[in-house]
Formats: C-alpha cells, sequence, structure tokens
C-alpha cells in the first residue's frame, strides 16, 4: 500500500508539471512516460473506487499532496479522487494549455488514427475525442460552434461530459459528480457564466444512454441550486437553448418551465400599455417573445410542439383574445400564430 501512495503522489507531482514551464524539459519518451503512469492512476481509481479502506487513504493522499502543491505552485488545480477515472484527459488538457509545452511532444498528441495503436499505448479513444475538439478550436474561424458556443467551451464541455459519463458509468458516483460540478462552479470565481457555456456544450453531446444520464445528473444539480436553472437559461442565448430543447426532452421540459416562471413576473401596465417586470427577474416582454421565436424555427417537432404549449397557456387562461388580459395572448399575437 505504501507502494500505491508513493506512486500517486509521485502522479499528482506529475501533473503540477504539466502545468508549469518546466514542460520544456520533457521530450517524446518522457510524454509516453507520464501518460502511462495517467493511465495506472484510472486503474487505481477504478480498482480501489468501491473500496472503502482504500478509497479512504487514497483520498487522504490526495489532500496531502494537494495541500503541498498548493504552497509550492499555487497555480495548480488541486486533483479529486473522482478526477482520477480521467487522469489521461487531465494531463492531455495541461500539455495542450501550456504555452512551455515543447513540439516534440504536442505532435505525438494527434496522431494518425490509423497508426496510433502502434505508435502509443495511452488511450486512443480519448485521444481521438481531444483531436476532433482540438480541430475544432484551430479551425473555425470566428471561434464559434454550430451551436453558438465559444470553440474553447465546446472542448471544456466535450472534456466534462466525457468525465461525468465515465463516473456516472460506475454506480454510487453520483454524488462524486455533483462534487465535481460544485468544484467548477466554486472555481468560476463568482463569474459562472463561462461556466454554463462548457455545461450547455457536455449537455450537447451525443444521445445515448450513458449521455441521458449525465444530462439528468447535470439538470439535477442545477434545480438543487435556488434559481440555478433561471441562471443558465439567461446566460445562454435563445438560440442555444432552442439547439438543447430539441436535442434534449429533459433540457426542454426545464426550460419551459423558466419560461414559464419569467412569463408569471410581468403584468400589464395600462398607462403604458406594456408588460412590465414585477420581480429583480430581468426578462423583458420582448426577450421573452424572442426565446419563443427562437423555439419555433427550430423546425419540426419543436415548432409544432411550441405552438400547441402556447395556445394550451392560453386557453388554460381564460381563452382572452384582448390584449393585455393575458401574457400568452399577446405573446402569440407577437409571434403572429
Amino acid at each position: 500500500m505504501e507502494a500505491v501512495l508513493r506512486h500517486l503522489t509521485n502522479i499528482l507531482e506529475l501533473l503540477a508539471v504539466s502545468q508549469t514551464d518546466r514542460v520544456s524539459e520533457w521530450d517524446r519518451h518522457t510524454a509516453l512516460r507520464a501518460f502511462q503512469w495517467a493511465e495506472y492512476c484510472e486503474q487505481l481509481h477504478s480498482r480501489f473506487q468501491s473500496n472503502p479502506a482504500v478509497r479512504s487513504a487514497l483520498e487522504a493522499a490526495l489532500s496531502d499532496t494537494n495541500r503541498r502543491l498548493r504552497e509550492t505552485l499555487p497555480s495548480c488545480s488541486p486533483v479529486m479522487f473522482s478526477e482520477l477515472a480521467q487522469c489521461q484527459h487531465m494531463l492531455l488538457v495541461h500539455l495542450l494549455r501550456n504555452p512551455s509545452a515543447p513540439n516534440s511532444v504536442i505532435p505525438m498528441l494527434f496522431p494518425d488514427p490509423k497508426t496510433a495503436a502502434q505508435e502509443s499505448q495511452f488511450d486512443q479513444n480519448s485521444l481521438i475525442t481531444c483531436k476532433s475538439a482540438f480541430n475544432l478550436l484551430c479551425s473555425t474561424s470566428d471561434g464559434t460552434s454550430s451551436a453558438g458556443l465559444q470553440a474553447e467551451a465546446v472542448v471544456r464541455g466535450t472534456l466534462l461530459g466525457d468525465l461525468l459519463n465515465s463516473l456516472l458509468s460506475r454506480s454510487g458516483n453520483d454524488e462524486y459528480a455533483r462534487t465535481l460540478l460544485d468544484s467548477m462552479l466554486h472555481d468560476s470565481a463568482g463569474k459562472p457564466e463561462s461556466l454554463y457555456d462548457v455545461i450547455a456544450a457536455a449537455l450537447l453531446s451525443p444521445d445515448d444512454e450513458t449521455s441521458c444520464v449525465t444530462r439528468r445528473c447535470v439538470l439535477a444539480w442545477l434545480r438543487e441550486r435556488e434559481g440555478g436553472l433561471s441562471e443558465v437559461c439567461r446566460s445562454l442565448s435563445p438560440g442555444i437553448c432552442a439547439v438543447l430543447s430539441r436535442q434534449s426532452p429533459e433540457f426542454k421540459q426545464e426550460y419551459w418551465g423558466v419560461l414559464k416562471q419569467w412569463a408569471s413576473c410581468l403584468e400589464f401596465d395600462v398607462l403604458e400599455s406594456l408588460w412590465v417586470p414585477t420581480s429583480d427577474e430581468p426578462v423583458t416582454f420582448m426577450k421573452l417573445t424572442d426565446r419563443f421565436k427562437d423555439l419555433l424555427n427550430s423546425g419540426p417537432p419543436l415548432k409544432e410542439e411550441t405552438e400547441a404549449e402556447l395556445k394550451t397557456l392560453k386557453r388554460e387562461a381564460g381563452d382572452f383574445h384582448v390584449k393585455g388580459l393575458c401574457i400568452w395572448t399577446d405573446i402569440i399575437i407577437q409571434l403572429k400564430l
């Protein structure tokens, strides 16, 4: 066990070094060895994450080493036990972000898929995922993706989605996934808008069983934070929210709930002849209408679902046809439905 704890400490030191200018001394062989140690770290997580006694010892070692490294290298990020499952991802991202990474190392991070298995022993699926993200980052002329997100957010969101998928593929890791999201929110230093873009990119991951579990986990985490869903939807553009609604039924349901809540915070001012906010919620009638417009412009079946929902809300509110009596009537009039 002492050897395992010593190896774990060495791996955390390796991850810390990969974020400094000392990485300029690495060559191809050093980088390959680093990824092999990162793979060993993932094996430790897989083997001991369900063993309470060993896991406790590993978490204690992580805490001690993180504290010591923060004293020596304050800029280095601490590593939680749950993150050990994606140690190769962490190492790869550190190297990609580090301007001191030498030219002899960076090319090996993106090998030709046809020969990669012969040249490298570390996880090829991780590399291919990151290679696609890296190509997107490099080739997008205006720095945005097709969904309207910044390319950097897409890269980070892809990595976050992979990490959450890995965690949630094992039973009992829900709390660790939420802890990871809490940590990211804390690291956003009071400016969560950039984190919300990353979360949106993670929610846009391919629609499979594991990704559905991840989406439910992320949305549950947002619900647990007071006003969390409203903050995310307000931060994201109407277009991105429409894309997420089209891809994810879970997000669409939550988004509709937020839109209804925003509508309930507006009342009709007879003297001004317009709908005005009655709370601190900074959503105007026109901004609310624009969000419905993007849903309608998303094509079938979201367009038809949005029309049906608006007409149902109008009918449930009394089916008025006079302006100012029902916000849903006025939204339908504004949208010319």
